[in-house]
């Protein structure tokens, strides 16, 4: 019993020490974004993602708290959405944080995102800090000890 309990703790930390490539990409209103060197939260999501659209204000309000401590970028994942409804639905919600819309699932496949919502925190050399389906009490505290605040 020890030797399989062994083995998903080694699996555990494995699954927290992915690095990816930075993340270059622009933004829905044509901006330039990048994750080099930066501590980075992403969100995946979609319109038709009831949760996602649950904890949209949650990443607004992360977004709006950041001051430099980490950058927020959101991603829509593309799968059966389009540009101008993207468009539409960040609109219609006063949504400003960064969006890049992933058309050809091409981010989506980079960071292994299999549903969605899904969050992942990378620090500024592209490890990935933390990953959830959720926004959980883990991320919150993740997000403000990088504040300083905690």
């Amino acid at each position: 019993m020890k030797i399989p309990l062994l083995l998903l703790c080694l699996l555990s930390i494995s699954a927290h020490a992915k690095q990816y490539a930075p993340l270059q990409a622009q933004t829905l209103d044509t901006q330039h974004i990048s994750t080099q060197g930066k501590v980075t939260y992403l969100k995946f999501w979609a319109t038709w993602c009831a949760y996602c659209v649950e904890e949209m204000p949650v990443l607004q309000q992360s977004h709006e708290d950041a001051q430099g401590a980490y950058q927020v970028v959101s991603v829509n994942i593309g799968f059966n959405q389009s540009l101008e409804g993207v468009k539409h639905y960040l609109g219609k919600h006063h949504y400003n944080f960064p969006t890049v819309f992933d058309s050809d699932g091409t981010i989506t496949r980079q960071y292994r995102v299999l549903g969605t919502p899904q969050h992942i925190l990378i620090d500024a050399q592209g490890r990935e800090i933390y990953r959830s389906g959720l926004f959980t009490d883990q991320l919150a505290q993740k997000l403000a000890q990088l504040r300083g605040l905690k």
